[in-house]
């Protein structure tokens, strides 16, 4: 069974944004906030806002992004959207 995530840290965002192929310049637009903002939270994780980190997050699941908390022996993590994840092979 699997616990949705209240709080996804910033650095299982920016997974997110990869694992979709996004941009940051994508993904800040769709939250709302500037992409220098969403830069700065991927790279100083420590020092984002709780608003920034709540708008990226609002974005992601926006698309279909499924935040999961640690489960068990099993740590935080994300699901897609059905039907998102193409192989480049």
């Amino acid at each position: 069974m699997h616990i949705r995530a209240m709080n996804p840290a910033p650095d299982l965002l920016k997974a997110a944004r990869i694992a979709l192929r996004l941009s940051q310049k994508d993904l800040a637009e769709a939250a709302g906030i500037g992409e220098r903002s969403l830069s700065r939270m991927e790279a100083e994780p420590s020092d984002q806002t709780v608003r920034t980190q709540i708008a990226v997050q609002r974005a992601l699941e926006a698309i279909g992004v499924e935040f999961l908390s640690q489960d068990g022996d099993r740590g935080p993590g994300f699901r897609l959207p059905a039907g998102w994840y193409q192989s480049d092979s």
